[in-house]
């Protein structure tokens, strides 16, 4: 499944917003530069597999993530 960079942008924001509901939309934007981690997962890092299942290509593809879990693989790794 292939994702526009629109739609992964709103499907980031979507989740951090839940995630993170206590925090204004400038916290979160302050917070992650979504368009770097688009720009990552756009790259051939990361495929989506289902409706919020994703794997990623530095773990062999072998571990799941959600995208809250991917998000926060991508700013402890990246």
């Amino acid at each position: 499944m292939t994702l526009t960079t629109e739609q992964s942008r709103e499907e980031i924001y979507t989740d951090l917003i839940q995630e993170f509901y206590y925090l204004t939309h400038e916290e979160i934007t302050d917070m992650v530069d979504v368009t770097m981690v688009i720009n990552w997962m756009e790259d051939g890092n990361v495929e989506k597999i289902g409706r919020n299942t994703y794997i990623e290509q530095t773990t062999q593809w072998k571990k799941k993530f959600t995208m809250s879990e991917l998000i926060e693989f991508y700013l402890k790794e990246f």
